[in-house]
Parts: C-alpha cells; structure tokens; sequence
C-alpha cells in the first residue's frame, strides 16, 4: 500500500473535527494490541517484534488516555497514574543498566532477587535519586501556575491537559534517561559487563539488530499518528499536518539534502572541538571502539539505509513533529538528546543536542518530512563514511 501524503498548500482542515467513521480508529488500536499477545504466542521474529511493541503502545495508551482525559476526570486520574507508572518503570531500568554497566552486577542476574542481596545499591540510589527529582519536576508541570508561567516561553496552551502530560513526561523522562551520566559518567550501553553480555547472548547479532531497527520505525509510525490526537480530535488528514508530515517541494527536498552534507562538515569539526574542550578538562569521552561495536550492525550499504530512514523518520515525527510544536524547539530537543544518553558520554550528547537544534529549527521553517530528510541523510553519509574509511 501506498501512503500518499497531503499536500502543503491547501488550507488544512479544522484540526478540533474529529473522524466521521470511527471503526478504522477502534481496528488501529485493537491491532496494536493484539500484536503483543500474537508475537509472543509465535516466538521468533514475532515475539522480537512484539517485544519492541512492549515499549511504544504504553505510551500511546498514555496519549489516549490524556486526550480523553480533557473533558473526563476519571480519564485524567487514569492518565496521571498511568504516567507515574511509566516513569517509575523507566527510574527502574534505567537503575538496573547502570549496576550492571558499573559492575555491581552481573547483566544475568537482574532477573535473580537471590543473587542482589548484599550487593551495595549506591550507584542506582543514586541513580533512582535523581528519576525522583525528575517526577517531582513532573509533577511541577502539571500545576496551573507552572505551566501559566511556562506557556510564555513555550507554545503550549496552559489550560490543556493533553499539554501539561506531555511536558510532564518529557521533564521526568529527560532526567532520568540523563541520571546516569550524571552519576557515573558513564553511558551504560557502552560498559565491558554490557557489551560481553550482549555479545555472549546474541544481541548483537547484526541481522537481528537489523530487524530490530525496522520493528522501532513500525511502531513509532502509529505512535505518531495516536500521539496527535488521531481518532479522538483528529481525522487522518489533519494528524499528518499536526505532525508536519507532508509531502515536501523540491526545494524544500534539497534543503534538506544540503543541509545533511553541511551537517556532515559542521559534526566532524564540533567533534575534534568538543574532543580538545573535553580533553583539556580531564573528562571522559565517549568510547569509539565500544561504539562501533554496539552499531555494528549497520555498518553496511543495507544498514546504513535501514538506519538513516529510521532514526531520521522515526526520531523526527516523534520529537519535532509530536512534541516541538508543543513544548519548543529547546525543550523538545533536550528529550532527544537525554535519549541518546544510554550509548553516549556528555560530549555525544551534546553534539547530538546541537544537531537536534538545527532539525528543530529546518522543521520550524519547513515541516517535519523536511527535517527528516536531512537527519536520514546526514546518518547515512555518516555510516557510508566509515564503511568505506572516509575522513574529512
């Protein structure tokens, strides 16, 4: 099937009319669902692909559940626990990855309560210490004075519950995807005890990794498109041109492409910038070696593909085509970086921040598919750069 994409220039229908038909909203959400418990029944590459399922449709509930929570307070209730059970959650995980990256644990044995008694928890204390604060800042954002005083430097419409859940999560999220860095310094995902893990359980596998980039772009593409409002504000139409995902001129085409390859330039010279900073400072940089081994997977024509498209697709209707319309361009952006924080020191994750900025900024001046364009683009002259030893 083809998705066409509706046109820039007429004028966009009223974005409050919500679908006149409302089965292929109840068959879309019902399809999700059923995904999780028919992939896992499956197994193989459907239980992978469910599995991946597991961490969007949350989220997507969460979305529902806020837009009907506009005129419902039982939906509102609904809404603020569900939220509090998400971050929660993710305090926990994100905990869990650094004991088993600082090695205070071994990556089996997260799943054996035996095996952790004893065990000095300071790190993650440390590390749930610093989630809390972020639901507790979370919690700030869904007071009406805060968010008064917010909306007038932020494009949000303080009377909107949907608004205040959404800068609510971004908040708690951003900092508990950060704590810990912030605590350790280091990423987790790059950690010896992660990376002999993963190694020795398949996990980097590249033909499953492969797969795995795909599975994210397929859910994040509904997520979306149910994150906006589709079904319960919005048609089909309008979600598409609240996200910005419109088909694009041909000049706005090559901009993107222009803007990629002065990407490309512009990343390779903040690196070795932010590298003499960093080194002159004493602070650790991200390690390459690790790195490349954590992304090997894409480290062919096919991957550099399956990745340009899916964190340029993905990322950009998720962070610039969801949340900056609504949150701005800085704050939108903060999430995108903290998201990256897992597989990056600081300096990663400020690099990945000033790119964020400029694909906030393209989608501002353009649309969303713009700024996709030229974040797909810019990932994969990267990896085609390194495949083929290519240095500027």
């Amino acid at each position: 099937m083809t998705l066409t994409l509706p046109a820039q220039t007429p004028a966009p229908a009223p974005v409050d009319q919500p679908p006149a038909r409302r089965w292929p909203v109840v068959l879309g959400y019902a399809l999700m669902l059923l995904a999780l418990p028919v992939g896992f029944a499956l197994g193989g590459e459907a239980n992978s692909f469910a599995s991946t399922g597991m961490l969007y449709i949350p989220f997507v509930l969460l979305a529902l559940l806020a837009y009907l929570g506009q005129g419902n307070d039982a939906a509102k209730i609904l809404a603020v626990l569900w939220w509090l059970g998400l971050l929660g959650l993710a305090g926990l995980g994100v905990a869990s990855f650094t004991l088993m990256a600082s090695g205070t644990i071994p990556a089996d044995a997260l799943g054996n309560s035996g095996a952790l008694e004893g065990l000095n928890f300071g790190t993650s204390g440390a590390v749930l210490g610093i989630a809390a604060l972020g639901l507790l800042l979370g919690i700030a954002a869904l007071l009406p004075p805060v968010r008064r005083g917010l909306s007038r430097i932020l494009p949000l419409d303080p009377g909107s519950f949907v608004h205040a859940l959404a800068l609510a999560l971004v908040v708690g999220l951003s900092l508990t995807l950060l704590a810990p860095l912030i605590v350790t310094r280091m990423p987790p995902l790059l950690s010896d005890t992660f990376l002999q893990f993963a190694e020795s359980s398949g996990s980097l596998d590249a033909q499953s990794n492969l797969l795995a980039t795909v599975y994210v772009l397929v859910w994040t593409l509904p997520l979306a498109i149910f994150a906006v409002g589709y079904g319960v504000r919005r048609d089909f139409a309008a979600s598409l041109r609240r996200l910005g995902f419109v088909r694009p001129t041909l000049r706005q085409v090559a901009l993107g492409i222009v803007v990629a390859v002065a990407l490309v330039f512009v990343a390779t010279y903040l690196d070795k910038g932010v590298g003499l900073l960093w080194e002159a400072l004493g602070w650790p940089r991200t390690d390459s070696e690790a790195f490349s081994k954590l992304i090997a997977f894409a480290f062919t024509p096919l991957g550099a593909v399956v990745l340009g498209i899916s964190a340029g697709l993905g990322e950009e209707l998720g962070v610039r085509g969801v949340l900056q319309p609504r949150l701005g361009i800085v704050l939108s952006n903060l999430l995108f970086a903290s998201l990256h924080a897992l597989q990056y020191g600081w300096d990663g994750v400020l690099i990945v921040f000033v790119l964020g900025a400029v694909f906030g900024v393209l989608r501002n001046r353009s649309n969303t598919t713009t700024s996709a364009i030229a974040h797909g683009l810019y990932d994969f002259l990267l990896v085609m750069m390194a495949i083929y030893e290519i240095s500027i």
